[in-house]
């Protein structure tokens, strides 16, 4: 299964992975829960947590708020650098009560990168407090909801996303079927994008739950773009992604591989997958060695940058022909094993092991609660790509891949989105 790297540079990102909270510049995804772990070291914290928003445009101070508020992000910030998370939370929650009742569109962003960082501080270790981090988001949620604004809009959709594995199994699609319907309802018709790119993640979240519906999903965002020369990357992906699926479910693949051919001849990536799966179709009924020894002559440098085997193993494992299930499992091997060897071949290249230890957070701190310093406000991503990634691997802790009471989900196994 594809996942793209357009998502992987989206749900722009608010805690990225792990311990970041560089909200609004790194990777998001959706992956699957973590068990709370008993660890009690305390490790240094990443430079990215106590660096601040990334800036997409100066703050303009057009009122006494926006500099008092930004004076205190500064301060959390430095707070978060020296492992005080108590204090920096009783910071994050004076900003949203001083920013909650506020029309100003700069403050309310203000207000909301504050609930997103206070999301990330309970669950991270030794919090896990898991309602908290529900009600943080519903604080986003709750008062952006009705909001005519664009920005504040894909704000809702990012904490709206974000919220739902924290509650249960359902949550994930229930969230992304609300976005989609109001989104769809707009009167002004701004979000087809981001429609579309809800509808991928969406897909991906049918995965395994409903594959069926998942390759209708899929066909919706293909068939907008019947006899058209150029296809955005949701819509080649969907089309490689739905031959996979169509192979899962036992539908006839030539649709989407024709598409494949029509449309994506000019991908490195489109010969070797549908080769790879052609392998995997055939083998259900066939021996494939010479199959796959002609494949390896043609693409033995491949390393499958933006596959994953996931969709593909659970479907085998659940095979009760015997035959079929080791013949298939040996081919997957076969590819699985190409790629992690390709993928992680040594770096030949230097790095200057003094850049690495550089704390670049102490330049300023003399001036976090004295002098104000300019630092940009929060702008979302305008399609907001990285909330709608869909698969990486399990880092701990993620603060979007977990359910109440450590409930295992299914994750949205497809977006490093």
């Amino acid at each position: 299964m594809l996942k793209p790297l357009l998502f992987i540079l989206t749900l722009v990102i608010l805690i990225a992975l792990a311990l970041n909270f560089d909200f609004f510049s790194k990777d998001i995804s959706i992956n699957q829960p973590i068990k709370e772990s008993t660890q009690v070291k305390v490790e240094p914290l990443p430079k990215e947590i106590i660096s601040s928003s990334t800036i997409k445009e100066p703050i303009i101070i057009n009122n006494d708020l926006s500099k008092e508020i930004q004076l205190l992000l500064n301060k959390a910030q430095k707070l978060l650098a020296q492992h005080k998370m108590a204090e920096a939370l009783l910071v994050y929650e004076e900003i949203i009560e001083k920013t909650k009742k506020s029309d100003d569109i700069k403050v309310l962003k203000l207000f909301a990168e504050a609930c997103f960082k206070k999301a990330g501080i309970h669950y991270m270790f030794p919090n896990y407090d898991i309602e908290s981090t529900i009600e943080s988001y519903e604080l986003i949620i709750s008062k952006f909801i009705n909001s005519n604004n664009k920005e504040l809009l894909l704000i809702y959709m990012q904490a709206k996303i974000q919220q739902a594995p924290f509650n249960s199994k359902d949550e994930i699609l229930i969230a992304y079927n609300e976005v989609i319907e109001k989104f769809t309802n707009d009167k002004e018709q701004r979000f087809d994008k981001e429609i579309e790119e809800l509808l991928f993640a969406k897909s991906f979240a049918l995965m395994g739950v409903d594959d069926e519906e998942a390759i209708e999903v899929l066909d919706s965002i293909i068939a907008k773009y019947e006899n058209k020369t150029e296809l955005p990357e949701t819509v080649r992906f969907s089309i490689l992604n739905n031959i996979e699926l169509s192979i899962i479910t036992g539908n006839d693949t030539d649709k989407y591989v024709d598409l494949a051919t029509q449309y994506m001849s000019d991908s490195p990536d489109t010969k070797p997958l549908i080769a790879m799966l052609n392998i995997i179709k055939d083998a259900q009924n066939l021996d494939q060695t010479e199959a796959l020894t002609a494949w390896n002559d043609e693409y033995n440098k491949y390393n499958f940058p933006d596959w994953d085997f996931s969709e593909l193993r659970k479907w085998v494992n659940k095979m009760e022909t015997p035959e079929s299930q080791m013949r298939i499992s040996k081919y997957l091997d076969a590819f699985e094993k190409q790629k992690y060897t390709n993928h992680y071949q040594p770096s030949t290249r230097t790095v200057d092991a003094s850049q690495n230890y550089s704390d670049s957070s102490t330049s300023n701190e003399e001036n976090i609660e004295g002098e104000y310093q300019e630092n940009p406000t929060y702008e979302p991503d305008p399609y907001i790509n990285d909330m709608l990634s869909t698969e990486a691997e399990v880092t701990y802790p993620n603060p979007y891949s977990t359910t109440r009471e450590s409930v295992e989900v299914d994750a949205v196994s497809h977006t490093n989105f």
